[in-house]
């Protein structure tokens, strides 16, 4: 069964909305592996330490610490929407290559019924 069933699969013509719909599918999975993989790049978070040390030496002007803080934390923004933008492209491709395929599948099936 197993052996015979994938000769005639691989011998059958495959309908191009049955490609389209596979070819949608190969998208979407890699697109979603690529979103849900972990990122180095990411900043959650200021390191406590790290601006305590920083900013010790200013303490006394705070309008310095906070202009300090501001550009460190923009910093921080603008080096993570450069990584969420990709991740953002990622998913609106995976998005629309999802719609693809159930698209040609429902084609394919309302073919099929016909």
């Amino acid at each position: 069964m197993g052996r015979a069933a994938l000769v005639q699969a691989l011998t059958t013509n495959i309908p191009p909305l049955g490609v389209s719909a596979l070819a949608a599918f190969v998208v979407t999975l890699a697109a979603s592996v690529f979103v849900l993989l972990p990122k180095k790049n990411l900043i959650f978070s200021a390191s406590g330490p790290g601006i305590y040390k920083s900013f010790y030496e200013i303490r006394e002007e705070m309008a310095d610490v906070y202009r300090h803080l501001v550009y460190d934390l923009q910093a921080y923004w603008d080096s993570n929407n450069r990584e969420m933008l990709w991740l953002s492209r990622a998913f609106t491709l995976a998005s629309a290559a999802l719609v693809a395929e159930v698209l040609s599948l429902a084609f394919l099936l309302g073919e099929r019924l016909l």
